[in-house]
């Protein structure tokens, strides 16, 4: 072989091995364009790790040890210090170029670097994450939208440089300009119903927490409002509000965010369900987990090897032990436990899922980003409805009598403030009825206390049988003294009524098997009133009473009127 044939053999070799060479480095089959809203990148896209960090995007392209074509949806790696490439090219086969959108969906990842190749091996560069500035021509989104224009006949090529302290999780998706208007159009809509239906629910507990003792309205709505922020930020919103020379806080806001969920949650769970009442043992296991989110916050901001134990006690363990004791305490029948169980459960069940996927244990799905906002959703609905009950509960119970269920003194001062002014305007009388048992101490010196607490809930019962009117209010005004507020009830009809129920009672006493001293009577007095302008309701009150009191000195169990009455 001449010295000419072998430098041509040595060319077509060394042409050979280049072609080779491009061959080892080029993207996988290329996703074709065509027209619909959004593209399958998935057996598409190769992966190449880099645990140094170092490699340049020329450096990653002339590596030869890319992966094969990833199958996965949604590829996770778990925790990572490696950075992470991706290619896959884009072919266009129409005669128009076709304007696309690479949406790199999972928001916390620090740094996201898209680069595409251009002619003379150049290549274009793009930045994006949590943690850097994004690059002017990104469009502005809550995930980090890359434009792609595809020419006529042209097959681009496409590298993707990813660097993430919250898991390498790698949801990518290809959208054209249809679909990222219905992108749009769902995920701002969706948003917009769960933080306007936030927004109400801060407004609507910080009010009825100035009206309520305990402070239990308060902590829900700093819990709900630290959930708010923790979707806000899963959901790429709090970057989107950020300005660029705060992009290197946003680790740090989010720990700080995560810490203080968890801190006024435990706390929200303390106060609500009663712990220092109820599981004394459990209230403090509930602090530990509370005062556990300070540490955890202060432990992420430095590599040390703790960390991984107390994520996954305030992440995991927490969770579990309180979902279980919300379940305990609803067994036992602690009020409202129920709403409160299944608003818990949603919410910290999503927790450990998180926890685990974050980690490369359970694998992120196509819809993994909307577990978070549908858990708030369902916590702000079923805390919400917990704690208007039990605020209902607790504001008829301020006014109500727990031994009798009759209204008590307080009911009755607002009751008879407004019925004084109500009847002032329409010109009709006003009547009060005060009644008093007879000789209950001596009865229940002799009896005991259940006993007769036994007999104040059965002249209660006949009190109430005899108030069935709209707008009559039987009270248990304090002791053994009821009082019924009798609004357009004349004088006459008002002491008819005192000596029906002074007659039914005395009778229901009248038993052959009574014991000496167990027979009780009860004394009326009664008022009426046609309110003038001038008057105190007070004074209606001091009738009645004064006239109670003269049936008790002209020899009990028995109805005297008022000598004022109307």
């Amino acid at each position: 072989m001449g010295r000419s044939s072998r430098k041509w053999v040595l060319v077509q070799l060394a042409l050979l091995s280049v072609f080779f060479g491009i061959a080892q480095a080029a993207p996988p089959a290329a996703s074709v364009v065509e027209e619909k809203s959004s593209y399958d990148l998935a057996g598409h896209v190769e992966m190449l790790s880099d645990p140094t960090g170092l490699l340049t995007v020329r450096d990653a392209a002339g590596r030869k040890d890319w992966s094969g074509p990833i199958r996965e949806p949604v590829p996770n790696l778990g925790f990572t210090r490696a950075a992470v490439w991706l290619r896959f090219s884009l072919a266009n086969g129409a005669a128009a170029p076709r304007n696309l959108y690479l949406s790199f969906e999972y928001p916390v990842a620090d740094s996201v670097t898209l680069y595409r190749a251009e002619p003379q091996g150049v290549f274009r560069e793009l930045h994006a994450g949590d943690s850097v500035p994004a690059s002017p021509d990104l469009v502005p989104d809550r995930h980090f939208l890359f434009p792609l224009t595809v020419g006529p006949g042209e097959t681009a090529a496409v590298y993707l440089r990813v660097q993430s302290t919250a898991g390498m999780t790698i949801p990518l998706r290809l959208l054209s300009d249809r679909g990222l208007v219905r992108k749009a159009i769902r995920d701002y809509t969706l948003y917009g119903i769960l933080f306007g239906f936030l927004v109400l629910v801060l407004i609507y507990f910080v009010a009825v927490n100035s009206c309520l003792a305990g402070g239990t309205c308060l902590w829900f709505a700093l819990y709900s409002l630290f959930y708010g922020l923790h979707t806000l930020v899963r959901g790429g919103f709090m970057r989107l509000v950020m300005p660029d020379a705060l992009a290197g806080v946003n680790n740090l806001l989010n720990l700080l965010i995560i810490g203080g969920l968890f801190f006024t949650g435990a706390k929200f769970f303390r106060l609500f369900l009663g712990l220092k009442n109820h599981a004394r043992p459990f209230d403090l296991i509930m602090v530990l987990f509370q005062y556990l989110s300070i540490p955890f916050v202060l432990a992420a901001l430095f590599p040390n090897p703790v960390m991984p134990a107390l994520s996954l006690l305030l992440l995991v363990v927490n969770p579990l032990v309180s979902i279980s004791l919300a379940f305990y305490l609803w067994r036992r029948g602690v009020a409202n436990a129920g709403y409160f169980a299944c608003g818990w459960i949603v919410a910290h069940l999503v927790s450990v899922y998180d926890f685990f996927r974050i980690n490369g244990a359970l694998p992120y799905t196509p819809f993994g980003e909307w577990p978070i906002p549908f858990s708030l959703l369902v916590a702000l609905l079923f805390f919400s409805a917990a704690l208007m009950r039990r605020n209902a509960t607790e504001l008829l119970m301020a006014r109500i009598d727990p031994l009798t269920d009759l209204a008590n003194r307080r009911k009755f001062d607002e009751s008879l403030e407004g019925e004084w002014n109500r009847c002032l305007r329409q010109r009709t009388p006003l009547s009060l009825i005060m009644a008093d048992v007879d000789h209950f101490k001596a009865y229940n010196d002799a009896f005991g206390h259940k006993a007769g607490d036994q007999r104040l809930r059965r002249i209660a019962d006949a009190i109430r049988r005899h108030t069935r009117r709209a707008g009559d209010l039987a009270v248990r005004y304090g002791g053994e003294e009821f009082v019924l507020l009798l609004p357009n009830l004349d004088a006459a009809s008002a002491f008819s009524l005192a000596e029906a129920i002074r007659v039914s009672l005395e009778q229901s006493e009248q038993r052959e098997d009574q014991r000496p001293g167990e027979r009780l009577t009860v004394s009326f007095g009664v008022a009426t009133a046609v309110p003038t302008e001038g008057e105190k309701p007070e004074q209606l009150v001091t009738d009645a009473d004064r006239a109670m009191y003269e049936a008790k000195r002209a020899g009990r169990n028995r109805t005297v009127a008022s000598a004022c009455g109307a």
